[in-house]
């Protein structure tokens, strides 16, 4: 084995290696639980009127019940539903398209539908973009720029954050290199059948896995437009056309599917408070290495975040002095319209719509693969002393964030496991579990009580999805908790809905304690004057 071999074995088992060590170490948690209620043929988030049992859809029981009449919308039926329920689900409730669901469907179904079953698939994906990631190294910056790139790809903490998620990302980044490594191809050496098919096949399946990735394909098409190369711009205005077309039989009913209610359909207008119409656009490319909301897993100080700036500062300039103006060459422009697209599109998105989505760095994922190639041909370009010295340097601040994750106990603050093994404990039947939250937590939670083995204690559990409007107080609230002696009230990710469930509770009832665990509030309360709710 050469050794350029050895080095690319080398950075992809650590690639791996750090990806696989978290596949289950925390829970599901809401987007991920998502995923498998869209694999699995269950909608989540339609209106309560267009719910049908028989699809299925999410239905809030009118009584308290096990925490299996919740836990098995992530769980395939027997037999399985068939494809046409993937899509019908994802139609009702994403607003993603549907090809990351159908592959998972297959997936699930010879393994089951286990965390570390859901984030393997993910993961599989991102082993799969580092070759390609590598080539495209080599390509632009030759073998000392493709080193680097990969080492980037392999300890970035965004890229194992996402690499991790039970979600479409990983697949997203696949469809991205592929499209770029091929649009590369064709630029140098034209199209025959196999490489103007492969291109549109790439194209298509990044269309068909996350809208955003429009942003990329555009920039894509205009490079080839604006440097043909020895691909010429009918044949590329062709190729672009086709993929419109395969692509167009979902595309179309975007519209339709856009405009129906969802249970989080407003959570995207919600404004963080960490927001500026501003300077939160201009640092999404720079997110990519220094994820604000991180701060946390990079040892909680921000001042490992301005020793990074300074460490890319010194490198942006050693790079400048050695490339000059090549570092804009052609070839190499490529890079940085696609670095810049996602983030230009996802501003002008909000412009358009009042929406906020610049402040979400996963939805500019698409352009992270840019990020490690302009670096790497940055690194590639400076002598082998000084590179070994700032990717010795990156690579340590990159891995403070890689022991975040594995020191931290929950996931994006959920920490639903550790919730169902405290309420199991605790619980008996004469408890009343009540979950004020969305479908998928919902589903989530009585997954892990399941696991935990509540409902061998005949614990009753019951869903108070708010948006659905189905609830009310104190009608509701007597149907679900008639003669039981405390009310757990749990209450998290919301998404901004009031709970006036637990204003009637306060109330009326006596608080005897509250915990909390990361996003999720437990209150329990017991009746006042009586021994149990709603005693005639």
């Amino acid at each position: 084995m050469t050794r350029t071999a050895l080095t690319a074995v080398l950075i992809l088992v650590l690639c791996a290696l750090l990806r696989i060590g978290l596949v289950d170490r925390h829970g599901l948690w809401g987007d991920e639980c998502f995923s498998l209620a869209m694999a699995t043929g269950h909608s989540l988030e339609h209106p309560a009127d267009r719910a049908d049992p028989a699809f299925g859809d999410f239905v809030e029981e009118p009584g308290a019940v096990a925490p299996a009449a919740y836990s098995r919308y992530l769980e395939h039926e027997i037999p399985p539903a068939g494809l046409r329920r993937v899509l019908r689900a994802v139609f009702l409730s994403d607003t993603s398209p549907p090809l990351y669901y159908l592959l998972l469907y297959g997936w699930t179904l010879a393994l089951g539908t286990g965390d570390a079953a859901l984030r393997l698939f993910s993961i599989l994906w991102a082993l799969a973009t580092f070759p390609i990631i590598w080539s495209l190294g080599k390509r632009l910056g030759g073998e000392a720029a493709a080193a680097p790139a990969c080492i980037l790809f392999a300890v970035s903490p965004l890229c194992i954050f996402y690499s991790t998620e039970g979600r479409m990302y990983s697949m997203l980044l696949f469809c991205t290199v592929c499209m770029m490594w091929l649009t590369l191809r064709l630029w140098d050496r034209g199209a025959n059948a196999a490489r103007f098919i492969l291109w549109v096949t790439a194209s298509a399946a990044g269309l068909l896995t996350h809208y955003f990735f429009a942003f990329v394909w555009i920039a894509a098409v205009f490079w080839l437009q604006l440097y043909p190369g020895r691909f010429p711009r009918k044949l590329s205005g062709a190729s672009a056309l086709l993929t419109a077309l395969l692509v167009l039989p979902w595309y179309i009913h975007i519209p339709e599917s856009l405009s129906q209610w969802r249970v989080t359909g407003d959570w995207l207008t919600m404004r963080r408070d960490d927001y500026h119409p501003i300077t939160t656009p201009l640092s999404l490319p720079w997110r990519f290495w220094t994820y604000p909301s991180m701060e946390w897993m990079l040892g909680g100080s921000r001042s490992l975040g301005w020793i990074k700036a300074g460490v890319f500062l010194l490198l942006a300039v050693a790079t400048l002095r050695k490339l000059s103006w090549s570092l804009f060459s052609s070839s190499r422009s490529l890079l940085w319209i696609w670095l810049l697209s996602p983030c230009l599109g996802m501003a002008v998105f909000d412009l358009v719509r009042g929406t906020y989505i610049t402040a979400e760095t996963r939805y500019a994922l698409a352009g992270m693969p840019a990020a490690f190639l302009l670096t790497g041909i940055g690194l590639g370009s400076l002598g082998y002393r000084l590179r070994a010295i700032f990717i010795a340097l990156i690579a340590l601040l990159c891995l403070i964030g890689v022991r975040g994750f594995y020191q931290a106990d929950h996931r994006s603050y959920q920490n639903y496991p550790e919730v169902a093994r405290l309420l199991a404990q605790e619980v008996t039947d004469s408890d009343l579990i009540l979950v004020h939250s969305v479908p998928s937590v919902v589903a989530g939670l009585a997954r892990y009580l399941e696991k935990a083995g509540a409902s061998e204690t005949g614990v009753r559990f019951a869903s108070w999805v708010g948006q659905l409007g189905q609830r009310r107080v104190p009608e509701d609230l007597e149907a679900l908790a008639a003669g039981q002696r405390r009310i757990i009230l749990v209450t998290t990710h919301d998404v901004g809905e009031p709970a006036p469930e637990q204003d009637w509770l306060e109330d009326h009832a006596t608080l005897l304690e509250t915990k909390q665990i990361y996003a999720a509030t437990l209150r329990y309360f017991t009746p006042r004057g009586s021994h149990r709710f709603f005693r005639p």
